[in-house]
Order: C-alpha cells, then sequence, then structure tokens
C-alpha cells in the first residue's frame, strides 16, 4: 500500500512545481493538479479499503525520521482513511467543477487549491496540536485566497470577513495550545487524551480555549454571520468545497479532541449544536438566496452533528455509524446542491424552475434535497433513525424535540424550493449553459448518495432484512422513462400484478384485505393510464414508487421496516400530487404534514423500542415507557394520512389538484396507509388511558364522529366537484375510525368493509369526474350542467357512486350503514352515533348535488360537442361498477370473511349468517332480498313511466318561460352556484377555514421568528467578531459556571 506520507508530499510537490509553471500552461498546470488529486484519493482509498476488508491496524507516520516533537506525528486508522477519502474526492471533483475558472485565474489558483486540500489532510491525521494549528491556519488562508479569486465587491468583503473571524479563532487556540504544553509539556494529543483529567483549573481552561476555538471552526449559531457571507458570496465551486472540505475536516477534528472535554462541556456541546440546527433552519425559512439559503442549512446540518458529539455519552458505540451517515449524506447532497447552484446561477430560488430545461440535473436535485433531509433509501434515514431510537433507551426526549423540530424547519424551506423547481413557470427564463466538467461531478455525487445508501443498509442489524426489491422496480422505471405511457403502463400492470401473485400466498388477516387494496386497486386505477398520450415522463416511477411503499407497509416485520416503506409510499405520492398544474402549495402542504406525521410515529416507535430486544413490530404489544405517550404519538401520525380533522388541510387540495387518474390513487387507496396502521396500532396497543380514567380510543371515536360531520358539511359548500369529493374523503374517513373506535366486532367490521367500498366508489367517483373535467375543462361545477346525454356513461358511474356514498339501497353502502346502526346501539355511543347519522344525511345533500349540478339541468352552449370520457378511463370504472353490484347483490361475500378475520380480535358480537341473510341482536338484513326489490321497483316504475310518455312532447332548452321572460342562455335556467345558500347562511360558520386559519398563523409566525433572527446579521465584520467573543465568554460561563 501506498504509505500516507505520499499524500502530502504530492500535493506539497505539486503545489511547488505549479509555481513555475507560465501563464500559458494552465491547462498543463489544470491536469496535472487533477492527477496529483486522483492519487492522493486513490491513497485514502486504498487505506480504507485495507482497514474495511482486511482488518488491517492502524499506522502511525513520523516524518524525518525522527519522533516528536521533533517531527509531524501522523496516524492514519480507519477513520483517517474515510476523512481524507472525502477531502480528496471533493477536492478532486471540486477541481474537475471549477476547471474553467481555474484555468482563468492561472496556476496561483490551482496552488491555492492544493493548499486547501493538503492543509485539511494533515488537520485530519496529525496527533500533534501545534502541527493542527499551522495546517489550519495554511487551509484558512487557502480558503480565503480562493474566495477572494471571484473579484467583486461581495466576495473580498466575505473574504476579509472571514480572514478576521479565522485570525480570532486562531489566536483562542494558540492561546489554549500554549497554556496546554505549560502544563503537561506536550503537544501530542495521545498524551493530552491520557492526563486529561488533570485536576488543574488552568488546563481546564486551557482546553476549554482549543476545543471552543474548534467549535467555531464550525460556525454556531449565532456567531456564524462571517461564514454565511462566504457561502453567499463566493462562488458556488468554493462554496461547495467549504461546506463539503472544510466543514467536514473541522468536524472530524472536534470529533478527535472530544475526549479532552468533561461530560459536562459535552452537554453543552450538545445544547449549541441544537440550538445551531434549530436556529439556522428556522433562518432559513425566511431565505430566498439560494447559496445562503444552503450556507443555512449547511450550518444547521454540522450543528446537528456537533449535537450528536455532544450527546455520545447516551449514543455510546453508535455514535460513530450515527454521525457518518448523516455527515456523509450532508458531504454528498451539499457538495451536488452548491454545484448545481453555481450551473443555474440564479439569485432567487423562484427562479429555479429554469432547471427542468436540463432533466438530469432536476432529477439529481431532487434527489440531493431528500438525502438532504433524510429519506430512504439514502444514509442520512438510517442515521437518524438510529439517533432517535438511542436517545430514547436514554430517556432524552428532549433532545428527541429539537432534533424533529430542526428536521421539520429545514423540510419547510428545502420542499417549498423543490416546488419552485417544479412547477413554477419557466416559459421566458433563458436555457443555461451545462459543460461536461461540471455535470461529471454531480452526477457522481449523486449515484453515490444511493451507493452509500445501499452499503449503509447493508450494515444496519436490521436494514438488512428489508425488501427492497419493490424500490429497485419503481427506480428502474426511471431507465425506461423515455419510453411510450403505453409500454410503461403495461410493463408497470405486469410487475404489480406479478408481484401481487407472488406475495397474495403469504397474506393473511388484515394484510390480506389492505393488500388486496392497495396492490389491485393499483393495478385498476393504472389502466386508466392508458388514456394519455406520449411519454408521461415522471409519473411511472413514482407511482410504483408509492404502490413500493404501500406494500411494504404489508410486508414490514420490523417497525423500522414499517417506518421506511411510510417513507417510501411518502416520496411516490408527493412526486404524484405535485405533477397536477396548480398543486404546488398543496404538495408542499402534504409533505410537511407528512414529515410531522412522520416524524411523531419515529418518536412512538423509539419509545415503544425502550427495553425490547429486537424492533419486532410485535414490540407494539408489550411496550415497557409510556405506553399511552407512545400509543398517542403513532395514532396522530397515522391520523395525518387518514386527514382527521385538523389534520386535514392538506387534502382537499392535494386530492382536487391531482391528474385525473391520480386523484384516485391518492383518495382511494393512499389514505388506507393510515387505516392499515391504525388498525395495526389498536390490535397490537388496545386501549390507554390519560390520568388512568380517560379513554384514548374514546376520544379518537369523538374525532371521528366529528370529521364525519364536518367533512361532509365542507363538502356540501364546494363549488368544485374534484374538492367536493376530496372533503367527502375527510368525512368517510372519519366513519372508519368512528367504526374502529368502537373496539367491537360490528364496529371493525362496519370500518374495514367501508374501507374496502370506500376504495371502489371514491375510484369510481374521482375517474368518472375526472373524465368529465378532461372534457369540459373546468372543475367548477356550475360552470357544467345537461351533460347526461353527452356523457351518459359517466353520469351512470356518478350514480351507482353516490348510491353508495350516500348509503342508499340496494348497494353496499346501506349495509354499511346498517351494521354501523347495530354497532352503535351495542356500545351504547348515542351521542356519536347521533353524529354519524346526521352527516350520512348531509351526505346525501353534497351527492345530490353533484350529480345534479354536473349531469342534469341545462347544457351549456360550449358543451353541445362535448365527448364521453376517454375509453380507457371508463374502463376501470365499469370494472368497479361490477365489483360493486356483485358485493351488494352477494354481500356475505365481502362481509363474511372480513367477519372471520375481525373474529380472533373480538370473537363475540358479530353476524350470524344464513346464506345472504345477516342476523344481529338489533335485527336482521338481507341484501339479496333488498337487491331484487329495489330492482324490481326501479324497472316496474321505468316501464310504467315509459308507456305513459311515450306520446308525450319533449321540451326543449329554450321552450320555457320564467317570469314571462324567455332565457337567452343556459346559465339562467341551470341554478348551481352556491347551491346551499340558504344552509350556509344556518350553519355557514361551522366549515369558515378556523383550521386552516391556525395552521397558517403558526408558518407565519415561525416565518417572522426567523426574519427577526436574521436581522443580527447585519453584514458588519465588526459585530461579527462582537458575536464570536461574546459567543466564548457566555459558554466559558455556562461550562464553568462563573469565572
Amino acid at each position: 500500500m501506498v504509505a500516507p506520507i505520499y499524500i502530502i508530499a504530492t500535493l506539497l510537490g505539486v503545489a511547488f512545481a505549479l509555481g513555475l509553471f507560465g501563464k500559458k500552461m494552465n491547462s498543463m498546470a489544470g491536469l496535472l493538479s487533477v492527477v496529483a488529486l486522483g492519487f492522493a484519493s486513490f491513497i485514502s482509498l486504498e487505506w480504507l479499503a485495507g482497514f474495511w476488508l482486511y482488518d488491517r491496524a492502524a499506522e502511525y507516520i513520523y516524518t524525518a525520521g525522527f519522533k516528536p516533537p521533533f517531527s509531524i506525528n501522523l496516524l492514519m486508522g480507519k477513520d483517517e482513511a474515510l476523512f481524507t477519502s472525502l477531502i480528496n474526492i471533493a477536492g478532486f471533483f471540486g477541481t474537475v467543477y471549477l476547471w474553467d475558472k481555474l484555468k482563468k485565474i492561472g496556476s496561483n489558483g490551482y496552488v491555492t487549491l492544493m493548499g486547501m486540500i493538503l492543509g485539511l489532510n494533515v488537520i485530519i491525521m496529525t496527533r500533534d496540536l501545534f502541527n493542527l494549528f499551522v495546517f489550519l491556519e495554511i487551509s484558512s488562508i487557502a480558503t480565503a485566497g480562493l474566495i477572494i479569486f471571484s473579484q467583486n465587491l461581495k466576495t473580498i468583503a466575505a473574504g476579509f470577513k472571514y480572514m478576521l473571524a479565522t485570525g480570532i479563532i486562531s489566536g483562542i487556540l494558540l492561546l489554549g495550545i500554549i497554556f496546554m504544553y505549560y502544563f503537561t509539556g506536550t503537544l501530542n494529543i495521545d498524551d493530552f487524551l491520557a492526563v486529561h483529567s488533570l485536576a488543574v483549573k488552568g488546563f481546564g481552561v486551557a482546553v476549554f480555549f482549543v476545543l471552543i476555538s474548534i467549535v467555531l471552526e464550525l460556525k454556531p449559531f449565532p456567531a456564524n454571520g462571517w461564514g454565511l457571507d462566504v457561502y453567499e458570496s463566493a462562488d458556488s465551486g468554493i462554496a461547495a468545497m467549504i461546506s463539503a472540505g472544510t466543514a467536514t475536516a473541522s468536524f472530524f477534528v472536534m470529533y478527535k479532541l472530544l475526549p479532552l472535554g468533561t461530560p459536562q462541556f459535552h452537554m453543552v456541546l450538545a445544547g449549541i449544536g441544537l440550538a445551531t440546527f434549530i436556529g439556522s433552519n428556522l433562518m432559513g425559512l425566511k431565505q430566498t438566496n439560494p447559496n445562503r439559503l444552503l450556507g443555512y442549512s449547511s450550518i444547521g446540518q454540522v450543528g446537528l452533528l456537533v449535537t450528536i458529539l455532544g450527546l455520545s455519552e447516551f449514543l455510546g458505540e453508535r455514535t460513530t455509524f450515527i454521525a457518518y451517515s448523516i455527515l456523509i449524506s450532508h458531504f454528498l447532497a451539499k457538495a451536488g446542491l452548491f454545484w448545481i447552484s453555481g450551473i443555474v446561477k440564479r439569485s432567487e430560488i423562484k427562479e429555479w424552475a429554469v432547471l427542468r430545461n436540463n432533466r438530469l440535473l432536476l432529477i439529481l436535485f431532487g434527489v440531493f434535497i431528500f438525502t438532504l433531509i433524510g429519506f430512504p433509501p439514502f444514509p442520512s434515514f438510517f442515521g437518524k433513525w438510529d439517533l432517535v431510537l438511542n436517545m430514547a433507551s436514554n430517556n432524552q426526549y428532549f433532545w428527541i424535540v429539537g432534533i424533529l423540530i430542526g428536521s421539520l424547519l429545514e423540510g419547510v424551506y428545502l420542499f417549498r424550493w423543490l416546488g419552485y423547481a417544479l412547477k413554477l413557470d419557466n416559459a421566458e427564463m433563458p436555457a443555461f449553459e451545462v459543460k461536461w466538467n461540471k455535470v461529471l461531478p454531480i452526477a457522481v455525487f449523486g449515484a453515490a448518495t444511493f451507493v452509500v445508501g445501499y452499503f449503509v443498509s447493508s450494515i444496519h442489524p436490521y436494514a438488512k432484512i428489508i425488501n427492497y426489491i419493490p424500490l429497485a422496480v419503481a427506480l428502474a422505471f426511471v431507465l425506461i422513462d423515455f419510453l411510450p405511457v403505453y409500454v410503461k403502463n403495461t410493463l408497470a400492470i405486469l410487475a404489480m400484478a406479478y408481484y401481487y401473485y407472488y406475495l397474495y400466498p403469504t397474506l393473511s388477516s388484515f394484510g390480506a384485505v389492505f393488500g388486496a387494496i392497495f396492490m389491485v386497486g393499483g393495478i385498476v386505477t393504472l389502466i386508466a393510464g392508458y388514456a394519455f398520450k406520449g411519454q408521461r415522463r415522471g409519473f411511472y416511477p413514482f407511482a410504483l414508487m408509492m404502490f413500493a411503499g404501500l406494500i411494504g407497509l404489508i410486508e414490514a416485520k420490523t417497525t423500522l421496516g414499517f417506518f421506511y416503506a411510510w417513507e417510501v409510499m411518502t416520496v411516490g405520492s408527493y412526486f404524484l400530487i405535485i405533477r397536477g398544474k396548480k398543486s404546488m402549495p398543496h404538495a408542499l402542504s402534504y409533505m410537511l404534514f407528512s414529515m410531522g406525521g412522520a416524524y411523531l410515529m419515529l418518536a412512538g416507535f423509539a419509545i415503544a423500542s425502550v427495553g425490547q430486544f429486537n424492533l419486532d413490530m410485535s414490540t407494539l404489544s408489550h411496550v415497557l415507557v409510556h405506553p399511552t405517550w407512545v400509543f398517542i404519538l403513532l395514532a396522530v401520525g397515522f391520523l395525518t394520512k387518514t386527514a382527521s380533522l385538523g389534520l386535514h388541510i392538506w387534502l382537499p387540495g392535494a386530492h382536487a389538484e391531482a391528474e385525473t387518474d391520480v386523484s384516485p390513487m391518492v383518495s382511494a387507496i393512499l389514505l388506507k396507509a393510515g387505516v392499515f396502521g391504525l388498525v395495526t396500532l389498536f390490535l397490537a396497543m388496545g386501549d390507554q388511558l390519560i390520568g388512568g380514567d380517560v379513554s384514548v380510543i374514546y376520544l379518537l371515536g369523538w374525532l371521528g364522529a366529528i370529521t364525519a360531520v364536518m367533512g361532509n358539511l365542507m363538502a356540501a359548500f364546494q363549488e368544485d366537484a374534484k374538492r367536493l369529493l376530496a372533503y367527502s374523503s375527510v368525512g368517510v374517513l372519519g366513519y372508519i375510525l368512528f367504526g374502529l373506535s368502537l373496539m367491537s366486532h360490528l364496529g371493525w367490521l362496519s370500518a374495514v368493509s367501508i374501507s374496502v367500498t370506500h376504495f371502489m366508489f371514491k375510484s369510481l367517483l374521482f375517474l368518472a369526474i375526472g373524465g368529465v373535467v378532461w372534457r369540459v375543462k373546468t372543475k367548477e361545477m356550475y360552470r357544467m350542467g345537461g351533460l347526461i346525454k353527452r356523457m351518459p356513461f359517466s353520469f351512470f358511474s356518478v350514480l351507482i357512486g353516490i348510491i353508495v356514498l350516500a348509503g342508499l339501497p340496494p348497494l353496499s353502502g346501506f349495509s354499511g350503514k346498517w351494521i354501523f346502526y347495530n354497532a352503535v346501539m351495542a356500545k351504547e355511543w348515542y351521542l356519536q352515533g347521533a353524529l354519524i347519522f346526521f352527516s350520512g344525511m348531509i351526505a346525501f345533500l353534497y351527492t345530490f348535488r353533484l350529480i345534479h349540478s354536473v349531469f342534469l339541468g341545462q347544457l351549456k352552449d360550449e358543451h353541445r360537442e362535448v365527448k364521453e370520457a376517454p375509453f380507457w378511463i371508463l374502463v376501470p370504472q365499469y370494472m368497479i361498477i361490477g365489483v360493486l353490484l356483485y358485493f351488494s347483490a352477494i354481500p356475505n361475500s365481502l362481509l363474511k370473511p372480513i367477519g372471520k378475520i375481525i373474529s380472533p380480535y373480538f370473537p363475540t358480537g358479530g353476524l350470524e349468517w344464513t346464506g345472504q341473510h345477516a342476523v344481529s341482536t338489533y335485527g336482521y338484513w338481507n341484501g339479496l332480498v333488498i337487491f331484487y326489490i329495489v330492482i324490481a321497483i326501479f324497472v316496474t316504475v321505468l316501464v310504467w313511466l315509459i308507456i305513459n310518455n311515450r306520446k308525450a312532447q319533449k321540451v326543449k332548452q329554450f321552450n320555457i318561460v320564467f317570469a314571462a321572460e324567455r332565457p337567452f342562455k343556459p346559465e339562467t335556467s341551470h341554478y348551481a352556484y352556491n347551491f346551499y345558500a340558504h344552509y350556509r347562511k344556518a350553519i355557514g360558520i361551522l366549515v369558515e377555514p378556523k383550521i386552516t386559519g391556525w395552521w397558517e398563523g403558526v408558518a407565519e409566525w415561525a416565518h417572522a421568528m426567523g426574519d427577526k433572527f436574521r436581522k443580527i446579521y447585519n453584514g458588519n465584520g465588526q459585530s461579527y467578531l462582537i458575536h464570536i467573543m461574546a459567543f466564548i465568554v457566555i459558554i466559558y460561563l455556562i461550562s464553568f459556571g462563573g469565572f
């Protein structure tokens, strides 16, 4: 193996040699620099492979043939190999990215870059404090030089402030080193570690000076204004080097010096890190400059890493895994994002819609965003999982709350930025130039996020058993995204069908029910995809990703596997939702509520794991600590996906603005993920008590009943047909929550059967109304009307759907209402039951409005040539209608199997079946007989009408008179706008957006707070120095309890 000293020798030698190159040899200088950095990377990676594959011992290196203090003392261990690899790789690809700029600067630019990378390598490997100081200075001077190579006022000012700040920091560091040498007579770090507990206050102060200087190098809040100015002003390629290189090396210095600090200082360090993580992300909320925003994110991420180091006492041996997983994610993502920023060259994040002009960069931008926040399959996901679980096992809940709040704040501005890139108008934005040397580093780092994610999952004890095949298939569709829709649609359906065929024999209990909803439902809704033309890029990878997540929920054996699948499902559904034309704000709302719910679930799973021997899902059945809190956290997390009242504000826009075939996917299928979570939770943990006497499930029953009423009320007052159906889903999910909360056989029979029928009738209605919108180009019902003759097949679909939804005989919705009645009577929840049945009456109102406003009344002039919905949108509708009619005529084909699944958990109080005749304690019901009777009545009345009206004169549209005036256009004779104005006057106050207003107030408060904190960064270098000195004094007082 090549000796590590050759890293230093190569970089130093090339740096000196470059000084001899003239201006005409800039290309040769650049090539030599790239070769040198490539060779340094090779040495580091060779050592890393040796440590990992062959478990070789760490090696000390002494220069000039002497031992310390007469030589430089270096160490190449596993950690040093990893960090020097990261630094050298960043240097190598950073040089490739900066090729044109450095070539323009000349050999001086390459020399400066060599000096920076050289300094960072030495501060990682050195075991000598003074040597650490020297090379920190070298790297700082080189960094400042790289900053000011861009000759403009901002970069020069930023470079000057950087030198001022690092000068003060270096002075403090040197002061600490001098006093440490005075007390110990050595400069060797290993010697200090042996005597770090020296009982002399002066030595403790000296150690404090050393450690606080390294902390300041990491740019803690609020002593980091100088760092933010650098990130904003420096060339993006240089900013990437600082974020990925300098911050990484400084973190490792803190990592290896951490044992010098006392346990009290470790907690102070954790506090500094957490304040930085939350503070930086809070201030990032109002930031619009992309590079400064990335600066806030960089400082925040490093703050999180500092928090992890400070909490190492609690994290134990998992500290390294957690820190490295998050660090490498940050390293790859932040470098990639800064590099993309350098290509886009826009000063406002709203101008990043131009990124859609380059599909590859747009994909990589999204990859880096999700890597940074910590979604699977990226390494940070597993790091954050272990972090929260280990903190919970040590009862450190304060830190969990802070970390999750900071993560959520970061998600707000990063997903808002992603939304701008994906959806804002870019028609007038000029294209940008993309050179291969700039794209190559970004593509390599983007690919590395997946490779490292796979590697991290392979060494995680529980991540190894997750089934990655569905996700891999979904990602594989990215490679064939250039194919036409009909090919990809066919492949997607075949993939889903094959996997369901493979999975079906393993499904049992509720997994079989929800597996059918997720997979058969997915296949049916995908059929509508044949109606689309062209390539429909970006749809199929994310549709299959959502279904892969849903499948993963069914397959999950561990809480980690469940949470992994939940997050995969969230990513896929986010990209499906944001595809809608006006869906950008709604997709952001969906993502933030999903993140909030996921973090509550993460906290719940973490607490549930305390004292357990494994992470099996069965551990939820015997939670050892805080079971009530575990139940509440998980329940609220699941309720965010079912959009219960208070957590529902993301749903109407997300479902209404989605594409025609996406609306049924997210409304009829995706929402059942939350239901499945609640089913799993209720069966595992049963009821929990608050304060020893208040039942949580009883409260959830009230929430379900109120959600049903309010969801249906809000639906009744909508003008947008798809928003009406979206609010309808809120109401139906309220029924399901109420049914589950009854915790009885009939309650669960109603809830689970409604889950199945809701999938069918909501898919039917969204597809039918989507087909109408496809043709008439509007979602506003008052702009429709009279479409029954132009779109009769769609009319029939809507008719069947609203009969089921309203709970009218003879279809299956009526059986659900009858079972609900029996369940409520048996449980004696009369008030809640009254609300449920009242909500049913409201459902009749909005279903009548839907069919009347759209299909009945007068046909608009512009719709006289409207065609029926596309054939492939009708096909899944009539497949669903066939199944609905079957379940309605033969109800025991659905209810009896579900009853058998429920019986082991609720053995008493079920229905007794004799053929299609069902008997309960409070009555009996025969679905087949009712079906025959209603059909007979319908046919009889229809025949009578045909016979008696065969000679009736057909009244044409304008052959009518109102108040002695002949209407001159259809709009004057079709009443559809503000349809229930009279009801709005009476109860409209109930549906005023008070909850939406509250959430908007929370968001505005957070943004206002962030804006206030940002004002401390006034750009004045003197102010920044005051911040640094004040920070040192305050942390000293906290650490030592006074002077």
